[in-house]
């Protein structure tokens, strides 16, 4: 038997070295499987922000949150033809135009997402169910040359004040070149009635020097001394005075429309919990200050303890409406500007 005692000792201490070892092999095993499927583990998103935004957009997240996201640019067209392709990859979410996301919504693609976040969102600027709601927006803005703001700034205050000085230039946008201006022009018809707002804007059309098809143009022409006034977004403008350029930004006091991107979580999403961390996560100061980097400057939907004042010391006033109109009624509105104020054939 005592030649037996060795090999005992032996496999009783092999089989508490085996059990000693084991959890300490499944906990590396399950550690590094833990470590593929974060690896693995991520979400696509469909954003109608530029490319290089979308890449900010996607560090700034992994580096806070050690997640990851693929962020891909789509044009509004891209991205409607692409959620329509049944065998094309598919978003957990969607980046887009507030008229997009009410697209996809009656599409029947978009999932309830709601958080503290949106919860603080403006009811306005977010879906009534829940399936999508506001991130930024872009409100349409009067830009001062220095000289006009010297001389009259101060007295500026309202839409009805562009008509007040006979001898003033105003640098205005083409409703109908832009969904942006169709947006301007769809609530501002939905706030002042068609009368109204035919009375004015061809008032308005006297001290128009230039119609333009891009905001950033109406901009440049005031800062260069082109035009006194200009009407354009509100990003457009606050990059170029945080280049130094001499203007000044004013915010129409009985209201103005704006341009609302927001976020939606779509049907295809299986990770919720990725989804909900990123969907919170582009509310952060973080996430903003990579649109600023690049040269974006929206407002924020979340309302801000310190909110964006013009250079009379106001905050911004947005239209109460309703945005019921859909594609077609605002193409119908833009073609009615062209012919009835634009070029004046009809009454």
């Amino acid at each position: 038997m005592k030649k037996y005692v060795p090999f005992v000792v032996l496999s009783v201490f092999v089989i508490l070295l085996l059990g000693l070892a084991w959890p300490i092999l499944m906990k590396h095993q399950q550690e590094e499987a833990q470590r593929a499927y974060e690896a693995g583990r991520h979400l696509v998103v469909f954003s109608d922000l530029p490319q290089d935004v979308n890449d900010g957009l996607a560090r700034e997240f992994y580096k806070q949150k050690h997640l990851r996201v693929q962020i891909y640019s789509k044009t509004d067209s891209d991205m409607r033809q692409s959620l329509g392709n049944l065998n094309g990859p598919k978003p957990d979410i969607l980046i887009a135009s507030e008229d997009d996301l009410r697209t996809q919504k009656q599409n029947g693609i978009l999932q309830p997402y709601e958080s503290a976040y949106t919860d603080n969102v403006p009811a306005s600027m977010k879906d009534a169910d829940g399936l999508w709601s506001g991130l930024w927006y872009n409100p349409m803005v009067f830009v001062v040359s220095q000289s006009y703001y010297e001389r009259r700034g101060q007295l500026l205050s309202t839409w009805d004040d562009l008509l007040t000085d006979p001898q003033m230039l105003l640098a205005f946008p083409d409703l109908a070149a832009m969904d942006m201006a169709g947006e301007f022009l769809c609530s501002f018809v939905e706030i002042k009635g068609l009368d109204e707002s035919e009375r004015y804007l061809r008032a308005l059309q006297s001290h128009v020097a230039s119609y333009s098809k891009s905001m950033s143009v109406n901009v440049r022409r005031v800062a260069s001394g082109e035009a006194d006034i200009g009407v354009a977004d509100a990003s457009s403008a606050r990059q170029y005075r945080n280049d130094g350029a001499p203007i000044y930004i004013i915010y129409p006091q009985d209201g103005t429309s704006y341009w609302l991107t927001g976020i939606a979580v779509t049907n295809w999403c299986e990770d919720g919990e990725l989804a909900n961390a990123f969907a919170d996560w582009i509310y952060s100061p973080e996430a903003n200050a990579v649109l600023q980097q690049k040269h974006i400057f929206m407002s924020d939907a979340l309302p801000q303890a310190q909110p964006d004042l013009d250079a009379n010391g106001r905050g911004l006033v947005l239209f109460p409406v309703k945005k019921l109109y859909s594609d077609e009624g605002r193409r119908n509105l833009q073609s009615w500007w062209i012919k009835s104020i634009r070029f004046g054939k009809e009454k």
